[in-house]
């Protein structure tokens, strides 16, 4: 009797024993509560960036920006070269200067003819102009050889501005290869055909 009374005791205590002790093992994969909140990961920010490898990166083209230069500025002779005047083409054409090819620099044997033009216009205060004619001869492309032109009149111009002449009663013009001394197609003609023309303005 005392066996059978044992063990009924025992298989109690067997029973009861999770109740006291609780679950050994946690749940896998909870089922997750509705509603509830959740705080969304940061979105990371992007920063610069350097090229990957082998990547060539290539530079962001700069605006082509062109600007013309300044009109020149001839003062109180602009009226005389506007307006109505007289044009001696032969008052200096001793005085006429020559360029080597491709070239808008004055060279030392001409510099006595522009010394001469220079004591012209310094040693009288008439109203009287200067036009300087640019020319090239016929090689090249119409449009480089204006360019050339005016860059040689221009530099005869500032080469008498140094020498102390007004620059404003100088003009520049450029012909380019329109008007050659010369027809030949050789060296002596062209030559003869690189050159800066002078010509004294007056008033009518």
């Amino acid at each position: 009797m005392k066996n059978v009374t044992l063990i009924a005791t025992l298989f109690v205590t067997i029973a009861l024993l999770p109740a006291f002790t609780g679950c050994a093992h946690k749940p896998v994969a909870p089922t997750p509560i509705p509603n509830s909140f959740q705080r969304p990961a940061p979105t990371p920010t992007p920063g610069p960036q350097g090229p990957g490898p082998g990547e060539v990166v290539t530079p962001t083209p700069m605006p082509n920006v062109t600007t013309e230069p300044p009109p020149l500025d001839y003062g109180k002779f602009g009226g005389l070269f506007a307006g109505p005047h007289n044009e001696d083409r032969d008052k200096f054409k001793a005085d006429t200067i020559h360029f080597d090819f491709d070239s808008s620099t004055i060279k030392p044997s001409e510099e006595p003819m522009l010394q001469d033009l220079a004591n012209y216009f310094k040693n009288n205060d008439r109203f009287e102009g200067l036009v300087i004619e640019g020319n090239c001869d016929e090689r090249g492309t119409e449009k480089y050889n204006l360019s050339l032109g005016e860059r040689r009149a221009l530099a005869a111009r500032e080469y008498l501005g140094n020498l102390g002449v007004n620059v404003e009663r100088i003009k520049t013009v450029t012909y380019g290869k329109s008007r050659p001394v010369d027809p030949g197609h050789n060296e002596a003609a062209w030559k003869q055909n690189r050159r800066d023309d002078f010509v004294l303005v007056t008033q009518k």
